[in-house]
């Protein structure tokens, strides 16, 4: 009877294989039929089933099956995809889970698994299964496809880039891996990237249409509407049935003007069930990207008008509505957003925002630990919580420190190499190599800064490679390009991409102007790619990071001692930075409370998100001592009247009349700087002390009184004021704050001696003095240089370096 039994298993399988499922279903029951508990027949009878489309029937046999041989990888996998195509992913989870466990190395289960966990969107899961796949011998280019599109889920775009990029190495003609890696550049907007996987695709596999496909939306991108609409409709005729084509169609006809088609062509896309919320969505975006923020914002607010729980469109309006001004909409739609998906982090970020550019920086920080309890391993929430963290009065230096130094731990010290830099010369006194990290060498504060001393350096002492990071060039860019001995454009390399670079091109000291702000690439330099790491300019504030060296300082005993930051101070010997070519706006002469015959003026023109709860006290107190002056303030951030409205409530709750706040909103550079000659004395924001605000101030002939912090971004104003001889407006307290401000009030022919000349006064220091810097800087490198070589150094700081 075994050997009937068998013989009938046998001529079951082989009829199953040959998809003759009538002769194989016959076969296996004649099996049972022999033996109620001949699992492989059960097993048989559940592949039969599947076969004819019979899944109800199908669950039963297999069930017997796993129930008879529950140590069996083969019926557990199979019952537990069909438990996944059933809809009971829970169920499906459990069965392939248990094949895992006896088959852990079997690539089929793996992928089966995954794809279950993919089902309910567990992206960590997925991720963590094809690590393992791709782990084994010989994975194939699909496998790192579907572990880059994990990445790509969990927002790792480095990784998913690098998975994709794996692909196309180990199958250079898999389509896929070339679509994937396309999708991926065109995500991050890097179109020529995009454009160079499109020839792959183009060569392969010319005719699929998911190749127009992609081709149809980098035109888009790339704004040839034309280009794309006739992508889209190739791709219609290779695959007729695709909603998503027709509705792409009918979005690129919109923009290229040709109506009457786009309606027909919109009409099919509906009836093959796009909705029309998804089109005005993409519309929205595409709007939105391309700077025409009014029509990006009715397309959206009719995106969200059809469809009230579109969460997408409604994130688009919050940054929509931010960029035109309209905060009071933007705070409204990121409260949306939140009321239908509380964990929906983009929407508490854009929300923090709105609440720090209002400087409520309480609630602003609640929001920020509360998306990074959900995404503890994003570093944007890092970076704006530092952002916030600085402007705040009730915080102190130690509390900026924990936070960088949980960022350094949570995303960074895992990704460090190991290399001592054995194969560098080690000579103390060759030509250096300096490179400079930033994203922001275009129209920002931060080039103005960089431009200056560029030029001066002594290039046979040191050798200059700028690694750019920005899509966005003006002539800022194409001077520091002229000043640079190498430039590299690196915006489309991954972070483990770009620290080659940087290793490769043997960077000596390698300077990071970005810290924790918009466009850094501290993940590229948390792999330790330079001997020497230092930062300096973009934020105002240490990095937490443990492979930073050092930060540069101005000459300031308290930054010196190094409390308040995770690298070594650096002080440079003058002072933090140097401007030039600050426009020369006419000073008026005399006092213009006399001039205009107003009353006095204090003024900060500094944005209000750095006017910190302390500060908006010490104002009032400084008003309600001199009730006769008033105070102009900057609203940048808004032309719905709610943040202005908002300042006003503020100072109205300390006692002072809205009537004698001058408050204004964003104006162009010279308007900018003319408000200056209304002004007869200005006020340094603190915590936060105005940086190029600062500059600015006393550029237009007007002294401002600041309060020195705890740390770098508090000690900005000091550093100012002491370079063109304002030590007397540095004050001891805050108390002294005020006093020195009543007192200037009251004692103009002193204020009148403080204002005279200082613009010359500022020419004449080491604020505007270009070359100065320069030499400073080359005697900073060489000092840190001689300390990475173990040498003492007349130029180091007092203390020693970190470990390298």
């Amino acid at each position: 009877m075994a050997e009937t039994l068998k013989r009938k298993i046998a001529q079951g399988e082989k009829a199953l294989a040959q998809g003759d499922y009538r002769k194989a279903g016959a076969r296996f029951e004649e099996a049972v039929g022999i033996d109620e508990r001949a699992h492989a027949a059960w097993f048989g009878l559940g592949n039969v089933a599947l076969g004819i489309g019979q899944q109800d029937t199908a669950l039963e046999f297999l069930k017997r099956a796993v129930e008879l041989q529950p140590k069996s990888a083969p019926y557990q996998q199979r019952l537990g995809e069909l438990y996944g195509r059933m809809g009971e992913i829970k169920a499906g989870i459990r069965h392939l889970g248990e094949a895992r466990r006896l088959q852990p190395r079997d690539i089929g289960i793996l992928c089966s698994l995954s794809g279950a966990y993919a089902n309910i969107a567990n992206w960590s899961k997925v991720r963590e299964i094809l690590q393992e796949v791709v782990g084994l011998p010989q994975p194939r280019a699909g496998h790192y496809c579907l572990l880059g599109m994990a990445h790509q889920e969990l927002g790792e775009l480095d990784e998913a880039l690098a998975a994709f990029r794996k692909a196309s190495l180990l199958e250079p003609r898999y389509p896929d891996a070339w679509l994937s890696l396309g999708h991926l550049h065109l995500q991050r907007m890097q179109l020529e990237e995009a454009a160079q996987c499109l020839e792959k695709l183009f060569h392969l596999a010319p005719d699929l249409a998911t190749t127009l496909n992609l081709a149809g939306d980098v035109a888009l991108a790339r704004a040839d509407y034309r280009e794309a609409a006739n992508f889209f409709r190739e791709g219609i005729g290779r695959a007729a049935d695709s909603a998503t084509m027709h509705a792409k169609l009918g979005i690129a006809l919109v923009l290229s003007g040709d109506a009457i088609e786009a309606i027909d062509i919109m009409e099919q896309a509906f009836a093959m069930g796009v909705a029309e919320g998804w089109i005005l969505e993409k519309l929205g975006l595409l709007f939105m990207t391309s700077g025409k923020l009014e029509t990006a914002r009715e397309n959206l607010e009719m995106a969200v008008a059809r469809q009230p729980h579109n969460l997408n469109a409604w994130n688009l309006l919050i940054v929509v509505y931010g960029k035109l001004g309209e905060n009071e909409k933007a705070k409204q739609a990121a409260e949306t957003v939140l009321e239908q998906d509380p964990r929906h982090t983009n929407a508490l970020i854009n929300l923090a925002t709105w609440n720090s550019t209002h400087a409520r920086n309480d609630r602003a920080l609640e929001l920020l630990q509360k998306a990074l309890e959900i995404e503890p391993e994003r570093a944007l929430i890092y970076a704006n919580m530092l952002w916030v963290m600085v402007q705040s009065s009730e915080l102190s230096a130690a509390d900026l420190l924990r936070v960088a130094r949980a960022f350094n731990q949570n995303l960074c010290v895992a990704l460090r190499r190991k290399d001592d830099f054995h194969d560098r010369d080690r000579d103390p006194e060759r030509r250096l190599r300096i490179g400079w990290v930033s994203s922001d060498l275009n129209r920002h504060p931060v080039a103005l800064f960089v431009l200056p001393f560029l030029p001066y350096f002594d290039r046979s002492r040191v050798e200059i490679t700028t690694y750019f990071n920005s899509p966005r060039q003006d002539t800022l860019t194409h001077k520091i390009h002229f000043c640079s001995d190498r430039w590299r454009d690196v915006l489309a390399l991954g972070d483990e991409a770009l620290a080659d670079l940087i290793r490769a091109d043997e960077i000596d000291i390698l300077v990071d102007l970005n810290g924790n702000t918009e466009g850094n690439r501290l993940m590229a330099l948390a792999r330790k790619p330079a001997p020497i790491l230092v930062t300096w300019l973009g934020f105002p504030g240490t990095s937490g990071m443990s492979v930073m060296d050092y930060i540069f300082v101005p000459p300031d005993p308290l930054l010196e001692q190094g409390e308040w930051c995770a690298e070594t101070p650096w002080p440079l010997p003058d002072c933090y930075g140097v401007r030039t070519g600050i426009p020369d706006v006419p000073i008026q002469p005399g006092l213009p409370s006399e001039r205009l015959a107003r009353p006095f003026t204090f003024a900060c023109l500094n944005n209000f998100r750095k006017v910190s709860r302390r500060a908006i006290e010490l104002w009032s107190r400084i008003l309600l001592r001199v009730p006769e002056a008033r105070l102009i303030l900057v609203a940048i951030g808004g032309k719905d009247d709610t943040l202005v409205h908002d300042i006003e409530q503020r100072f109205e709750a300390h006692g002072i009349d809205p009537a004698r706040l001058d408050i204004r909103g964003y104006l162009p550079v010279m308007e900018y700087l003319d408000c200056y000659n209304e002004a007869d004395l200005c006020l340094d924001p603190f915590p936060f002390n105005g940086g190029t605000t600062g500059y600015d101030t006393i550029w237009m002939g007007v002294p401002f009184v600041t309060l020195p912090g705890d740390m770098l971004v508090s000690r900005m104003g000091k550093a100012i004021l002491e370079n063109v001889g304002l030590h007397e407006l540095v004050a001891a307290s805050e108390e002294d704050y005020v006093d020195i401000a009543v007192r200037l009030f009251h004692d103009r022919a002193h204020l009148k001696t403080l204002r005279e000349n200082l613009r010359t006064r500022m020419q004449e220091s080491p604020l505007m003095d270009a070359p100065r810097m320069a030499r400073s800087l080359e005697a900073a490198f060489r000092g840190m240089w001689r300390h990475f070589l173990g040498e003492a150094s007349t130029e180091a700081p007092a203390g020693e370096p970190h470990a390298q």
